[in-house]
């Protein structure tokens, strides 16, 4: 019997993404490969020196590999093939709640414009529509509406993380690009380089914008262009995190404030108008006299001297 084959038959039947499938057996791998057993006879103590070895690695990509390993081995208790979880004590580290990190707006148009056709479109999907690596290159002719009042892109289940389907606004600007791009009407909207049957994979898409980023000289990556434009759509729409929830498919809200940023100079602005008492003023500036000081001020620095001499005096 091997483990890991019934796994996957059971996780397919979970329906998980292929992006999920494909790191499960990724880190399944890796695992197998350092322990001196076989993955249902590991002991908590060769998971501890699994978990050990993965020091240095992001919080974030060794919560992932946890919870893979986790997944597995729950599995195999209910199986009834492991007689308890060897995961249990193994600690996840905490991840640290980052900053949305958007790409630069005058960085994001310098790429689109330097962008051949096809790189083209795929910035403009993720910065303009918010669409993944992998929606974009699972996008249908089908679900893109460019007539009527109201343009839309169907971001289906099958092509997106979750299966959780939304419809993303598509803009003037979004339409005229896509009409401008010779998408084809029906089937993929993006083909395989090899001409082979079958959409680009999301790794290719990613790789392929990423590369054209970095050679326009901008330290970007794909998924930046993803904070942009939910942080953009976060401000247009009034601070709604709920309307920027569902135009970015997430399934919890604290999710999207990962991605939605406020634009630092609103803040400072904001900060401006909150009152100050009247006495406290600014200090003065360098060179001033005491003289263009308010009696207040100086009677406060009476009473602060006073009180220095009263703890002197105490000592």
């Amino acid at each position: 019997m091997d483990p890991v084959a019934d796994h996957f038959r059971w996780i397919g039947l979970k329906g998980l993404s292929e992006n999920t499938r494909r790191s499960r057996l990724s880190v399944l791998t890796s695992l197998s490969r350092s322990l001196p057993v076989p993955l249902l006879e590991a002991t908590p103590d060769m998971l501890l020196a699994w978990r050990f070895s993965l020091e240095g690695r992001k919080p974030s990509s060794i919560a992932g590999y946890l919870s893979h390993v986790r997944q597995f081995y729950g599995w195999a208790l209910k199986r009834g093939l492991i007689p308890a979880d060897p995961t249990v004590d193994i600690p996840r580290p905490r991840c640290p709640q980052r900053l949305p990190r958007p790409i630069p707006y005058d960085d994001l148009v310098a790429a689109v414009n330097a962008a051949i056709p096809r790189i083209r479109i795929w910035l403009i999907l993720a910065a303009w529509c918010g669409l993944r690596a992998c929606e974009i290159a699972r996008l249908r002719a089908e679900n893109i509406a460019l007539t009527g009042t109201k343009p839309y892109i169907l971001v289906a289940a099958d092509a997106t993380k979750g299966s959780r389907e939304r419809i993303v606004p598509a803009s003037a600007f979004v339409v005229a690009e896509l009409r401008g791009a010779g998408l084809p009407v029906k089937g993929w909207a993006f083909r395989r380089l090899d001409d082979r049957p079958g959409p680009p994979a999301a790794w290719s898409v990613s790789q392929q914008c990423c590369a054209h980023l970095h050679d326009c000289g901008f330290p970007a990556t794909l998924h930046m262009l993803r904070h942009w434009f939910l942080s953009e759509y976060y401000e247009a729409s009034g601070f709604d995190i709920r309307a920027t929830q569902e135009v970015a498919g997430h399934s919890r809200v604290d999710t999207t404030a990962g991605y939605a940023a406020i634009r630092p100079g609103r803040g400072a602005a904001t900060v401006s108008r909150i009152p100050v008492p009247a006495h406290l003023r600014a200090a003065p500036a360098p060179g001033r006299g005491r003289a263009e000081l308010t009696a207040r001020q100086l009677h406060g620095d009476a009473l602060l001297a006073a009180h220095q001499a009263s703890r002197r005096t105490a000592r």
